[in-house]
């Protein structure tokens, strides 16, 4: 628990001085880097790193696509993900013999969805001057809250399972828990933020969007323990002492952060 502490609360100040920096080119950077060991501990997890051609061209892309995004170059950071779509498709014509098609499907989801879904941290930032850093915080919030609310809450009070074959530990206590965490927060946060800049908050919207988000979260919680069961691993990696590796912390963030995008691109939650 010590190691796990400490290791949090590293990451903790990391993630500060990432916000702090985020006009800099350092906030695509760490978005680049987070999205290709990602893609590496998800590929190495169904064993995919021999397709070497596959793994540089996925993790090229993901590294990349981000600094196209930050500096307005969106147009690149397509043309870079067709072509490691391409390099892929290549790679399994190039291995037909001891490549199944359902690996390059795998390797095609991996490679799309992680970098698409992180990007759109860059997307959220970039969304207002005045707001995309408050939309940065609350998506990432969206997810973790969620988690740390369902932990709490289904220690001390889960008695009935939500997916026992999947991750017995998680409850339905939690679950609901996770949800009220993930709304009480978020209207903390925006109560907050609504005073100190003098900005209109949609709190009806706001509660909707907590809640999809938090149930969103769940989802890729789920679907990476569900990765992990089904290839007999504990966890994706060991980046982060006692939390494990990056899609270890960030499964959650993977579904959420779509979500959050998609809701706040339809109606804002500030206005000034």
């Amino acid at each position: 628990m010590k190691t796990r502490i400490i290791s949090g609360t590293v990451a903790v100040i990391l993630l500060i001085l990432i916000l702090i920096l985020n006009k800099t080119f350092v906030y695509p950077l760490c978005i680049g880097l987070i999205s290709a060991m990602a893609v590496m501990e998800l590929l190495r997890a169904d064993k995919c790193l021999k397709y070497t051609f596959s793994v540089a061209a996925a993790c090229i892309a993901a590294l990349a696509t981000p600094f196209f995004k930050f500096f307005g170059l969106s147009g690149w950071s397509t043309f870079i993900t067709a072509i490691a779509i391409m390099i892929i498709f290549f790679d399994f014509i190039k291995n037909h013999k001891d490549r199944t098609f359902q690996q390059t499907a795998y390797i095609l989801t991996v490679a799309v969805f992680i970098p698409y879904s992180m990007n759109l941290l860059v997307s959220l930032l970039l969304m207002s001057d005045k707001f995309g850093l408050v939309y940065v915080i609350l998506a990432l919030c969206a997810a973790w809250i969620s988690d740390t609310g369902a932990y709490f809450t289904g220690t001390f009070l889960g008695k009935h399972k939500l997916c026992p074959e999947i991750s017995p530990k998680k409850t339905v206590e939690g679950f609901i828990g996770g949800i009220a965490a993930d709304i009480i927060v978020m209207i903390l946060v925006s109560v907050i933020y609504g005073l100190i800049a003098d900005v209109h908050v949609n709190y009806l919207w706001l509660i909707f969007t907590a809640s999809v988000c938090s149930v969103t979260g769940v989802l890729g919680d789920l679907c990476a323990s569900l990765i992990k069961r089904q290839r007999n691993i504990k966890d994706f990696g060991n980046i982060m002492p006692g939390h494990g590796g990056v899609m270890d912390r960030f499964d959650s963030v993977m579904f959420t952060v779509p979500v959050f995008f998609a809701c706040v691109s339809a109606i804002p939650i500030y206005s000034i």
